[in-house]
């Protein structure tokens, strides 16, 4: 495997994207410039006036057309112009004409639906044919999924990546594209498939703008002045005095590249390099002897393991089962040079060895771990250490043995980057697209706030208000995906429960009007922070936007918790469902319930519905007073209604 190579931008490149930068700055209006939002094929919002904006000479009278709507405006002292178009109902394709004193621009294909607005961090982000930088994270059914993609009334708008310290006035580029294979491949896996199912069911023109972030959390999305009630725990960055457009591009331009270029040494090795040490007369003398299983043994971003297992001649060409712990963070797995499976974050490793990779004496098992963020580290009891056979005739523990050198692959240093300050996606992001006329966001973020619930449980709330408030809809829907489940292993605090406050701190936006949440407890990948089903992610915030946003009849949210009574040693709760709607997932009891006495300390229970009402118990506890449900990283859903979805964690008041 090569390591994939990211060319310096070329001087040709470089000046093209400085003469984006330029335009940036308020003093050039020798020429009509429609914000970049505006384009070719672009969908425009049904049924609302509809914003168009842009620069031009001060004092320049600026005329629209789109359809029968015309429109005049002066441009202002400051350069800008903006005018607001009648609303249309759902058609076209248009023209949308915008004409100055000396010049004209027209944007044709223009399409009259639904925009909808998709931001938040990698979960939606991640690009239907996965990233560059990760391999094998491709969506599940990618190919298929990617090929069944035309559809010519389903537009999209990714916004360039680029942080800012100061609010921009517009993006540094960006366009309207009609879906297809090669528009949909790259774009927002998620965010494709809730606008092609409200396509399919509305039938309405759909325009997706694609605005997230991988690994950032909810303040950078933040307006300032949103941040300001925070300020006390996130340090809000000084606005600078003076910004340099140009200066400050070429530090993000930078910053991108040379991340992208660590990002892909990290993950891909050095051509040729796996089939050198995978050889048995290997030198590997200068390697050091290592407990993998200290807890002090920690390596640099990229170590290489090698450990050589003697085969008898009777096992010579048979499958073998090899197990490896917990690798962390990604890691692949070789068997004499040739790479057996690639794994990301921290999961049982399990692989099978092919018979014809397998022969009599000495058998090479090379390990590579990467990690893009700090050390290198192997977990797990030693007992999951072992090759052996199927019926175990042969077996042979692998805790002993390894020697590791962390010094074989140099990567660039970390270079600063700025997507994670506080303000400063919203800055270049979010504001340059406001008000673009929208029917709605939807939101997928979370996971980088894991460790302050109490305090996203408010910021997440002011976010929803301020956008709404900045776009000047008060009730502007949105709908957002709680964050799923993910496994506790070796390297997480096995007794912490952030990631369950996290969840509870998302519900409870759902006090504000028109918000949806999409439970995904039962769909992600306890072992995969980017779990790759996002089709179902997608249906089921397509379901809220048809409820929330369309007033449509249908069922887009689980079975819920209702009330609890005490009744002895039993706890009653009452769920709020329709009679005869909920489904076990298993026959028999329920499980995921925890009850706790007055200590305050759960334990699990056990549980059976009798009609909409679940009665819990656990043999340890009397008189218990608390219950909870679903309340550990990864938990095991048991409760669904007949659309099967999940009833959604809770916990009720504690001891």
């Amino acid at each position: 495997m090569n390591r994939i190579k990211i060319k310096p931008l070329n001087q040709t490149k470089k000046a093209g994207w400085f003469m984006l930068i330029m335009l940036f700055s308020s003093s050039l209006h020798a020429i009509l410039l429609p914000a970049r939002i505006f384009s070719d094929n672009m969908v425009l919002q049904r049924e609302a006036a509809i914003p168009v904006w842009g620069t031009a000479i001060p004092g320049e009278q600026i005329t629209l057309r789109l359809g029968a709507s015309k429109v005049k405006t002066v441009t202002k002292s400051d350069g800008h112009w903006r005018v607001n178009l009648p609303q249309l109902p759902a058609g076209g394709p248009f023209k949308l004409e915008i004409k100055g004193q000396k010049e004209k621009i027209e944007f044709k294909n223009v399409l009259i639906g639904d925009v909808w607005f998709a931001s938040g961090q990698s979960n939606m982000e991640h690009p239907m044919k996965g990233w560059e930088f990760i391999p094998h994270s491709a969506i599940d059914h990618a190919e298929k999924e990617i090929a069944d993609s035309n559809y010519p009334e389903i537009r999209l708008f990714s916004v360039p990546k680029y942080p800012s310290p100061v609010e921009q006035k517009d993006l540094p580029g960006g366009k309207w594209e009609i879906a297809g294979p090669e528009s949909v491949s790259g774009f927002s896996s998620t965010a494709w498939f809730f606008g092609k199912e409200l396509y399919r069911k509305l039938k309405v023109p759909i325009g997706i703008i694609h605005s997230s972030w991988g690994g950032t959390p909810i303040q950078t999305w933040m307006s300032r002045e949103s941040l300001e009630p925070y300020k006390t725990s996130v340090k809000i960055p000084e606005v600078p005095l003076k910004f340099d457009p140009e200066g400050w591009s070429e530090k993000v331009r930078e910053s991108l590249e040379k991340n992208l270029i660590r990002r892909n040494q990290i993950s891909y090795p050095i051509a040729g390099l796996p089939e050198k040490i995978g050889k048995s007369d290997y030198d590997d003398s200068t390697w050091k002897s290592v407990d993998i299983l200290n807890p002090n043994s920690r390596f640099g971003n990229i170590v290489w393991l090698r450990n050589k297992i003697v085969i008898p001649e009777s096992y010579r060409k048979q499958r073998l089962c090899l197990s490896l712990g917990f690798l962390g963070w990604q890691s692949q797995v070789f068997c004499n040079g040739t790479e057996l499976g690639y794994f990301s974050y921290p999961r049982p490793v399990k692989v099978e060895i092919p018979a014809q990779l397998v022969h009599s004496g000495e058998n090479v098992v090379s390990i590579r771990l990467a990690m893009p963020w700090g050390g290198t580290q192997v977990f797990g009891d030693k007992e999951q250490f072992f090759i052996a056979n199927s019926n175990r005739s042969f077996y042979s523990g692998l805790v002993d043995g390894w020697k590791v050198n962390d010094q074989l692959e140099s990567i660039i240093p970390i270079v600063e980057s700025y997507q994670n300050n506080p303000s400063f996606l919203f800055n270049g992001m979010v504001a340059p697209v406001i008000p673009y006329a929208l029917k709605g966001f939807i939101w997928y973020q979370g996971e980088s706030n894991a460790g302050e619930p109490q305090l996203y449980e408010k910021m997440f709330k002011q976010l929803i208000v301020d956008w709404r408030k900045l776009w000047r809809q008060e009730n502007l829907p949105f709908l957002f995906v709680q964050t799923s489940n993910i496994e506790q292993s070796h390297e997480f605090d096995k007794k912490s429960d952030s990631w369950c406050l996290l969840r509870e701190a998302q519900q409870k936006a759902l006090s504000l009007p028109m918000t949806g949440m999409a439970i995904s407890l039962d769909m992600g990948n306890p072992y995969d922070v980017h779990p790759k089903n996002k089709q179902d992610f997608g249906h089921r915030l397509a379901l809220h936007a048809l409820k929330v946003a369309y007033h449509q009849n249908v069922v887009a949210d689980g079975p819920a918790y209702e009330s609890f009574e005490n009744k002895g040693d039993t706890i009653m709760i009452q769920i709020k469902a329709p009679l005869n709607y909920l489904v076990l997932k298993r026959p028999g009891n329920l499980s995921g319930f925890e009850t706790a006495g007055k200590d305050g300390l759960f334990q699990e229970a056990k549980a059976f519905l009798r009609g909409k009402r679940i009665y819990i118990y656990a043999d340890k506890i009397k008189n218990p007073v608390a219950v909870r449900y679903g309340w550990t990283n990864n938990p095991d859903c048991s409760l669904f209604n007949k659309e099967g979805l999940p009833l959604a964690p809770f916990r009720t008041a504690n001891p």
